[in-house]
């Protein structure tokens, strides 16, 4: 994981000066695994691996503009309705989003496609729901 988070960043450090801009990263790249939500990093000589069986939340953004992105990976098939669901929830925060929109009626319309989803895992079946009320930090739990 600390491979793919230095790969990014030096990615991103790079095509930064390559168009002159005088920003950098915005914050250390987030990389959370599984039941972490969001927000986790791994720190220099961190051994962990990413699995077949994980889901990870990539999160990274550029300082100086305004530039944040976040995606969700998984390779066990199993977890497609989860990453359906979060791109339909993306999708549908973008439509509503727009002049004079509340962020509020943009984050009730994603909650409610989140939790319109479920997702079967090893068994047990997960409804989609908003984490600790904050309608960007959302996953099936």
């Amino acid at each position: 994981m600390t491979d793919l988070c230095e790969t990014l960043e030096n990615t991103v450090r790079k095509l930064i000066s390559e168009n002159g801009l005088q920003a950098g990263i915005a914050f250390p790249t987030g990389c959370s695994l599984n039941w972490v939500a969001a927000h986790w990093t791994p720190n220099t000589g961190d051994k962990t691996v990413l699995q077949y069986d994980d889901v990870m939340k990539l999160d990274f953004g550029t300082d100086g503009h305004i530039v944040d992105c976040a995606f969700t990976v998984a390779f066990n098939p199993m977890f497609n309705p989860l990453l359906e669901a979060s791109r339909e929830a993306t999708n549908t925060g973008i439509k509503e989003a727009g002049i004079d929109v509340r962020l509020c009626d943009v984050g009730a319309a994603i909650q409610e496609v989140m939790e319109s989803y479920e997702v079967e895992i090893n068994g047990k079946v997960f409804q989609g729901k908003d984490l600790v009320d904050n309608s960007s930090n959302m996953c099936l739990a």
